[in-house]
């Protein structure tokens, strides 16, 4: 019975491709229509690479193309009930569409091998898979916390907007079959019409129809915060480390020497990975930059002051660098005091009961005498003649904490920049 049944089906399927098909009046080069619009969509299996260096995206997915050729319908009940039949791409017009923006293949899409299939309302599908590389701007501002936007457009090869129209099939990217990537997060996908212009040498503009499947991907950045933020981070607050060595200590110009070659080497891994344009600065290429000229600045200073700590000569108390050094000394010698001074607060008589009185005198007493000490620290401080030796340590400590101040501030710039740049750009 089965058999009888499948020799039905493929004596009528024969007759049916032999009717539609091979009838004479056919031919697969000419269009079914004037204008004939076709249906478009696409479907996303996979983000296989994004390379920020080449502002490239490589997709897996494929596309969708529906059109109606009334020449192909046909009435089921003549042909044993069949609904749909399946035919190969060179027995049946198909449109010449490409990808405008490829970066590998930019020739018109095709599958010789890939069937379409045919209803019996005349309505044809055509579904190419295929991998898809496409040019990418890339917007390196605010990275690693950026959002890129991609596009794939597609267009008609030949055939203009007043010959084939495309029409998006809906207003999103299918995302059904999506694998998840391990880089990027795929934030939002659209689908737009857009008209493409044409001029031609004597001047008339012909406009043909194009479809712009858009993908806004999101980069996942805790990879790079740890590999990349955190060793950048941690290189600009070492730069400040090397005023706390010891003067006599032989390490003091290696350790600043040996910072600066590892700054270099982060600088240079951010840059190989980084798009080679002047369109758009990274925020964190120019604070890694920042930190590199912070550092550069810290060894010329460390190498002045190991000078001044084994200079020989006499020292000229007159000079504006002496004079500078004592303003500097007597200015830690007052935060000192002052940081010792802090809770002594007295109050008045009468203000507690009698039985406090004594403490109160105490206490006042006791910030009386400081507050001679700190007078007299602050005269001794101005009127003592330093060497060399402590001429050197006031400068380091001093550079120690004014480049401490610079990093915080510059770094929480950096992050501040970062995370709101990051936040507010909305592509």
């Amino acid at each position: 019975m089965f058999e009888i049944v499948e020799a039905l089906f493929t004596t009528d399927a024969t007759t049916l491709r032999s009717t539609n098909l091979k009838d004479a009046t056919y031919d697969p080069v000419v269009r079914p229509a004037e204008t004939i619009n076709v249906k478009a969509g696409f479907s996303l299996f996979s983000i296989d690479t994004v390379d920020t260096a080449q502002q490239s995206l490589t997709v897996t997915g494929w596309i969708t193309l529906t059109w109606n050729d009334y020449r192909l319908a046909w009435q089921p009940s003549s042909f044993g009930g069949i609904k749909e039949i399946h035919v190969l791409p060179s027995e049946v017009w198909k449109p010449e569409v490409i990808i405008i923006n490829s970066v590998a293949d930019r020739g018109v899409i095709h599958d010789d091998n890939l069937q379409l299939t045919v209803t019996y309302t005349g309505d044809v599908l055509w579904e190419p898979p295929g991998l898809y590389s496409t040019h990418c701007e890339i917007d390196i501002t605010y990275y690693p916390f950026d959002r890129q936007k991609c596009i794939i457009e597609m267009t008609s090869w030949s055939m203009t907007k007043d010959h084939l129209e495309l029409d998006h099939a809906s207003d999103d990217i299918d995302t059904e079959d999506f694998r998840i990537d391990g880089e990027w997060n795929l934030y939002r996908t659209s689908v737009e019409d857009k008209d493409l212009p044409d001029t031609k040498p004597d001047g008339t503009v012909e406009t043909f129809s194009q479809l712009d499947f858009i993908l806004v991907l999101e980069r996942r950045p805790a990879f790079y915060a740890i590999n990349y933020l955190l060793p950048i981070i941690a290189a600009s607050f070492l730069s400040c480390v090397v005023f706390l060595v010891p003067m006599h200590s032989k390490e003091k110009v290696s350790f600043i020497l040996t910072l600066i070659l590892s700054i270099a080497v982060l600088l240079t891994l951010i840059a190989s990975v980084l798009p080679h344009t002047s369109l758009t600065t990274s925020v964190l290429g120019i604070y890694l930059a920042t930190t590199m000229f912070l550092s550069v600045i810290s060894a010329v200073i460390t190498v002045l002051l190991l000078i001044i700590l084994h200079n020989n000569e006499k020292i000229d108390v007159t000079s504006s660098f002496y004079k500078l050094t004592i303003i500097i000394s007597c200015a830690g010698c007052k935060r000192g005091s002052k940081n010792r001074s802090v809770g002594s607060k007295v109050v008045p008589n009468g203000t507690f009961p009698s039985k406090k009185n004594k403490q109160l005198m105490e206490a006042k007493k006791e910030t009386e005498q400081k507050a001679i000490e700190t007078s007299v620290s602050t005269d001794e401080c101005k009127k003592k003649a330093y060497t060399w030796t402590e001429v050197a340590s006031i400068w380091d400590r001093f550079c120690f904490w004014t480049f401490l101040a610079l990093t915080c501030i510059t770094t929480i710039s950096f992050l501040v920049a970062l995370g709101v740049g990051a936040v507010l750009n909305d592509v």
